[in-house]
């Protein structure tokens, strides 16, 4: 039998265990019943946390078990699986304080971090944090604009304190000492308070390449420098997925395939 002690929740209208209370007790008769939460509002705090983690739509099906990789063609993307696959099992005991997913656009940088993301948030009851590199500096920048409605702080906020921050598309954006700076104050702070992060960038440390720049000249070498204390480095090279497949829609398929396809295969961002 069940006892009202809250505000329905919203998708437990058809629990038959706690009729959309979240609550549920063994026997309401005893006055010394105890009280405890019903399976289903475990599930809506999985989703909660899910929700909140703003993992955008493009990425929703992104799994450790459905990705892709091709012999012969992605040589180092079944090592950077099992990296991710390793780091996910064993948090928050990880011998690596996160993950820097380096390479080339289409091999799937986003695809393993996000999948990363998620086994913690579902899995092990963490607030995450998904953040789009280019957006947050362009957030943090109108912040500043006299009739902005959001604090520089407010849009930190979450950045700085959820339990696991996956930045992506870090070094995007042209460098500056202002983007310089904010992204030594960010990583600086998630560094003192031992905070996990999970990067993704096309920008690596090869310097042999004159033409190409640098991870450190685009976030700059302080930033840089800290980074080796905060990620372990996971390279993935080879060919973009997109070409390969001649695919350039999300994922290759539409919205209704994606569905169906949540539990097989996906494409790699």
């Amino acid at each position: 039998m069940t006892t009202p002690l809250t505000t329905p929740l919203k998708e437990s209208a058809s629990c038959p265990r706690c009729s959309a209370t979240g609550w549920v007790t063994t026997d309401a008769d005893d006055p010394g019943a105890t009280l405890r939460r019903c399976s289903c509002y475990a599930n809506q705090d999985d989703e909660r946390r899910l929700k909140n983690s703003l993992i955008p739509q493009r990425y929703r099906i992104a799994r450790l078990n459905n990705f892709d990789h091709y012999p012969g063609i992605h040589e180092t993307l079944q090592g950077a699986q099992l990296i991710a696959e390793k780091f996910a099992e064993t948090y928050p005991n990880q011998k690596d304080p996160g993950l820097l997913f380096q390479g080339p656009s289409g091999v799937g940088k986003t695809h393993l971090a996000v999948a990363v993301l998620r086994e913690l948030v579902t899995n092990c009851g963490i607030t995450g944090r998904f953040v789009d590199y280019r957006d947050l500096l362009r957030s943090i920048q109108n912040s500043y604009n006299p009739v902005s409605k959001t604090s520089e702080i407010e849009i930190l906020y979450p950045v700085l304190n959820a339990d696991v921050l996956l930045l992506d598309e870090l070094g995007t954006r042209r460098p500056t000492d202002w983007v310089r700076d904010t992204v030594t104050q960010i990583l600086n702070d998630r560094y003192k308070r031992e905070r996990v992060t999970l990067i993704t960038t096309n920008y690596e440390d090869d310097d042999t390449d004159s033409s190409a720049p640098t991870l450190a000249e685009r976030i700059g070498p302080y930033a840089r420098s800290r980074l080796y204390e905060m990620c372990r480095e996971v390279p993935m090279h080879g060919q973009d997925f997109r070409q390969i497949t001649g695919r350039g829609t999300v994922h290759g398929t539409t919205e209704q395939t994606q569905s169906s396809r949540a539990t097989g295969p996906a494409h790699r961002p």
